[in-house]
C-alpha cells in the first residue's frame, strides 16, 4: 500500500496472509471480519524520502486490496498514545461497555518523541 507521501515498508515485519510482501507488524491481522473477509493490519511505514520508524492501520478486502485511500501515519509515541486512549482510563470504556483484557492493556510509553 502507498500514497503520495508514504508506503508500507515491505522490508520489515511479516507478510499478509498468503502474500509474499511483508510490512505487517504482527503475523496476523488485528481484526478479521468473517462475513466480508476484510482484515485490519498494523503496518510498518516508510516516508518516500526514506524517513521514519512509522506505522499505520490499514484495512484490506478479502482479495488483499486496500479498502482506504487515506491513512493515519503515526510514530511509536503516537501509537502508544492511541493504545492508552483505547485503554481503561478513569471514566472511559470501550463501546458497548467492553473492557480490554489485562494482557491487551496499553503499554507504558517509553518511545520519546515520534519525530
Amino acid at each position: 500500500m502507498r500514497n503520495a507521501w508514504y508506503r508500507t515498508d515491505a522490508s520489515r515485519g511479516y507478510s499478509h496472509g498468503d502474500g509474499t510482501a511483508r510490512g505487517s507488524v504482527f503475523p496476523d491481522p488485528l481484526v478479521r471480519h468473517d462475513d466480508t473477509g476484510d482484515t485490519l493490519w498494523l503496518e510498518h511505514v516508510r516516508a518516500h524520502d526514506g524517513g521514519g520508524d512509522l506505522f499505520w492501520l490499514m484495512w484490506y478486502d478479502r482479495d488483499g486490496y486496500p479498502r482506504l485511500r487515506n491513512s493515519a501515519v503515526m510514530g511509536p509515541r503516537d501509537l502508544a498514545i492511541l493504545l492508552r486512549g483505547l485503554g481503561r482510563s478513569p471514566g472511559r470504556s470501550l463501546p458497548g461497555g467492553n473492557a480490554l483484557d489485562a494482557d491487551t492493556a496499553p503499554m507504558e510509553d517509553k518511545a520519546g518523541p515520534s519525530r
